[in-house]
C-alpha cells in the first residue's frame, strides 16, 4: 500500500557552535546533576552500564562517553508498519509524517456540543483518519471515558486496529499494560517474531520535567525495547514553569531528559528504534497554562529537529496544537503555522497534526477533516518547484505564443494535478456561486464531510479469524481486571 511521505525541510536555527554549546551544557547537567529514575529496573540498567547510581535518592549520573556510546546504538532511521504491513512509513531521512492529536478527554461532536469522549468517538475518529490521505498515523486521539480506566489501553488499541490499516499508538504506562498491547499486536501480525520484524506499536514516553523518568513509563519502555517497537521520548517542559524561562535553557534540560530516556531503550535492547522528541512550550505567565499554540512551540520544534540531526536520531515534534476552544480563526492560525514550521524543521513524526482544540484536551471531528487539508497544503509546499527541461515548458510557451490560452492544452492536462494543490474543502468559487450553494463556511463544509466519511468509508477489514482471536483476547484482558 504506497504512502505519500513528504520530504521535509532542514531549516537550522542554531549555528554549529551553538549546537556544541547546548550539547556541552547537556553533558554537564547529566554528569553533575543527573536524572532521577523512579524505576528500579531502569536504575539497574544504568548501573550495569557503569553509570553512578544512588538508589536512595534514585539519582543516576553519567559521563559523556557513556551517553554517546549508548545513544549511538539507536538507528538513525527505521521502517514502521501499519496494521496492513504493506502500509509502511520510513521514520528518518527527511521524511515528514502527520498524526492525529492524542488522548483528549473531551470531543467536539458534529452537533457542536463539547462532551466527554467515548470509545465510539475513538473508533469514529480512527475511521476518519483512515480515510484522510494526508494523515499518516492514527493516534489514541481520545481517552474513552465510558470504559474502566484500567482497561482503556486495550479497548483503545483494539478500537483503532478495527478501524484503520495505518500505523497506530501502543501503550506503555507500566509493564502489564505494555505486555498486553504487545500480545494484541502479535495476534495482528501472526506471531511475536513478525511483530519484531515489522513494528506496529508506538510507545509514548514523556520524561517528567524537570529531570525525572517515571517508573511506569521506564518499565513500559523496557518491554517495548525488548520487542523492538519504537518508543518516543518527548518531554512537555514549560519554559518558566517546569524548565528555565529561556528557550536555550529549556533545550538543555529537554535534551538531557530525552537522551537519558533513549539510553533506557538502548541499554535494554541495543538497536531498539526511538525518537528524539519534544512537546515543550512556554508557560503562559497570565494563566499558568501551557501555550501550546504559541510561537515558542515552533521555535522549539526547529531546535529539537536540528539537535535530533546532530545526534543522528529520528525526530518527533508537535504541530497542529491549538489553544482555541472552538474551530475559529485562532485554531486555523495556530494549527497552520505550527505544522508548516515543524515541516520546514524536518520533524519526522508530527503528533497533534489534526483535530486539536483547547491544547488537545478536546478533539474535534470537523477539525480533523480541516487539518487534513492543511497537511495536504503543507505537503505540496514541501515538494517545492521541480526544475527540468519538461517543467520549464519552453516549447509550450513558444507554441502558445502571446495571444492564446494554456487552458485545456495537453501540457496543462498532463501536469496540473501534480503541480497544483486541489483543495477538497476550501472554497474558491465566486461570491455569487458561494451564496447560491448555501453560503456555507468552512466549519459547516467540514462537518458535512466528516458525516459523509462516517456514513460511507469502510476500512479494509481484518481477516475473520484474526478478528475473532483478537476480540477474544481483548475480552480476556478486560475480564482479568474484573470487568
Amino acid at each position: 500500500m504506497p504512502v505519500h511521505e513528504p520530504i521535509g525541510g532542514q531549516l537550522d536555527i542554531f549555528t554549529r557552535g551553538e549546537i556544541q554549546k547546548i550539547h556541552g551544557a547537556t553533558m554537564d547537567i547529566l554528569k553533575r546533576l543527573g536524572v532521577k529514575v523512579w524505576s528500579e529496573d531502569g536504575r539497574k540498567l544504568f548501573a550495569d552500564a557503569g553509570a553512578e547510581v544512588d538508589n536512595k535518592t534514585m539519582i543516576v549520573r553519567m559521563d559523556e562517553s557513556l551517553v554517546m556510546d549508548t545513544i549511538h546504538k539507536a538507528p538513525s532511521s527505521f521502517n514502521y508498519y501499519g496494521r496492513d504491513p504493506s502500509y509502511k512509513l520510513l521514520m528518518g531521512k527527511k521524511r515528514v509524517h502527520f498524526s492525529l492529536c492524542g488522548q483528549g478527554v473531551k470531543v467536539q461532536d458534529l452537533d457542536g456540543v463539547i462532551r466527554l469522549a467515548t470509545q465510539r468517538d475513538l473508533e469514529n475518529m480512527a475511521l476518519i483518519g483512515d480515510y484522510c490521505e494526508n494523515i499518516h498515523h492514527i493516534s489514541m486521539m481520545t481517552t474513552p471515558m465510558d470504559v474502566p480506566p484500567e482497561t482503556m489501553h486495550i479497548w483503545a488499541l483494539w478500537g483503532i486496529l478495527k478501524n484503520s490499516v495505518k500505523t497506530v499508538d501502543g501503550y506503555i504506562h507500566g509493564t502489564r499494560w505494555a505486555e498486553e498491547t504487545i500480545q494484541l499486536g502479535s495476534l495482528i501480525r501472526g506471531s511475536t517474531d513478525e511483530l519484531v520484524k515489522k513494528p506496529l506499536l508506538l510507545g509514548f514516553t514523556n520524561p517528567v520535567s524537570p529531570m525525572q523518568l517515571s517508573k511506569e513509563l521506564v518499565d513500559g519502555s523496557i518491554v517495548y525495547a525488548k520487542y523492538k517497537q519504537p518508543v518516543l521520548y518527548a518531554p512537555e517542559a514549560l519554559a518558566g514553569g517546569t524548565a528555565p524561562a529561556t528557550l536555550a535553557g529549556l533545550m538543555v534540560q529537554q535534551t538531557a531528559e530525552v537522551l537519558s530516556g533513549i539510553m533506557v531503550s538502548q541499554l535494554a535492547n541495543p538497536g531498539a528504534p526511538v525518537f528524539f522528541g519534544t512537546v515543550s512550550a512556554a508557560m503562559d505567565m497570565k494563566t499558568g497554562a501551557p501555550a501550546l499554540g504559541g510561537p515558542e512551540v515552533g521555535l522549539l520544534n526547529l531546535a529539537t529537529a536540528q539537535l535530533a540531526r546532530h545526534y543522528k536520531l529520528p525526530c518527533r515534534g508537535t504541530g497542529g496544537n491549538s489553544d482555541s476552544k472552538v474551530v475559529d480563526a485562532q485554531a486555523g492560525i495556530e494549527t497552520a503555522i505550527s505544522i508548516l514550521q515543524a515541516s520546514y524543521a524536518g520533524v519526522n513524526f508530527m503528533y497533534d497534526s489534526a483535530g486539536s482544540l483547547d491544547g488537545s484536551i478536546t478533539t474535534s471531528y470537523e477539525k480533523i477533516v480541516m487539518d487534513n487539508e492543511i497537511c495536504g497544503m503543507v505537503s505540496r509546499i514541501l515538494r517545492g518547484i521541480e526544475v527540468t527541461d519538461e517543467t520549464l515548458a519552453v516549447d509550450e510557451i513558444i507554441r502558445i505564443g502571446p495571444a492564446a490560452s494554456y487552458l485545456g492544452t495537453p501540457y496543462t492536462l498532463s501536469h496540473f494535478r501534480k503541480e497544483h494543490y486541489i483543495p477538497e474543502l476550501l472554497d474558491r468559487k465566486s461570491r455569487d456561486s458561494w451564496e447560491a450553494a448555501g453560503r456555507k463556511d468552512l466549519a459547516q463544509v467540514a462537518r458535512e464531510k466528516a458525516r459523509w466519511i462516517l456514513a460511507n468509508h469502510t476500512p479494509r477489514p481484518l481477516d475473520k479469524d484474526v478478528f475473532r482471536e483478537c476480540d477474544e483476547y481483548v475480552k480476556k484482558v478486560v475480564k482479568g481486571y474484573g470487568h
